[in-house]
């Protein structure tokens, strides 16, 4: 009988390295994940995608899908840029009611910081309305959203979007036009994500400010 040689199957997870993700400074390079690499080159560029309430504990802010892209890797650690957000599908469907109306909107704002983003509302109405109800109504969430952003940062303006602040905003100006039943943020993409180029913390900085982060937790 001939002898069957065996071959030994590598282990093709016992030479890579698992790196930290850390979220951008805006939020206090909070760890969001582990991903593992042969190289710390490989790691660069990677996107990772978290809901909100992981990064804040708040979990009104569970809708929102936050997109981060990998810029820098020292030692284990992985630094990110923030790359957009999105609303979960769940949640836009929720939205969505017969006999409702939903407005699409898409354009490009330039914040205070020179950070080009393109963001898309949505505007909920609880009546069927005409296509030139549509345009008026998209135009001047375009103007009050514009007004209210560009003279803000992205931190800025992030956080008053996942506060609610702007929503609220938008929606008391339309609804003097046509009674709006809200508007949502649905999405925003960095357009120039070069922009957001941060020199990371060394690491005795780093963990300084990640244990700070953990006693304020428990406090």
């Amino acid at each position: 009988m001939a002898k069957v040689t065996r071959t030994k199957v590598k282990d093709k997870w016992k030479n890579k390295t698992w790196y930290r993700l850390h979220a951008p400074s805006m939020f206090n390079y909070a760890i969001m994940a582990h991903t593992p690499a042969d190289n710390p080159e490989f790691v660069s560029g990677r996107v990772a995608e978290v809901p909100l309430e992981k990064l804040t504990g708040d979990y009104t802010q569970k809708n929102f899908m936050i997109k981060f892209r990998v810029n820098e890797t020292r030692g284990n650690n992985a630094f990110t840029s923030f790359d957009g957000h999105r609303l979960t599908s769940d949640y836009k469907r929720a939205l969505t009611r017969r006999r409702n109306s939903r407005i699409d909107c898409n354009f490009v704002l330039k914040l205070k910081d020179d950070v080009q983003i393109r963001i898309k509302p949505i505007i909920m109405v609880d009546k069927r309305i005409k296509k030139s109800q549509e345009k008026v109504l998209r135009a001047l969430a375009h103007e009050n959203i514009e007004k209210s952003l560009t003279e803000l940062t992205l931190s800025e303006a992030l956080k008053k979007i996942y506060s609610g602040d702007l929503s609220k905003e938008a929606a008391a100006t339309l609804k003097s036009t046509y009674p709006t039943k809200r508007v949502e943020i649905s999405k925003i993409s960095v357009m120039n994500p070069a922009s957001l180029m941060e020199v990371p913390p060394d690491e005795d900085e780093l963990e300084s400010i990640l244990n700070s982060s953990d006693k304020e937790e428990e406090v």
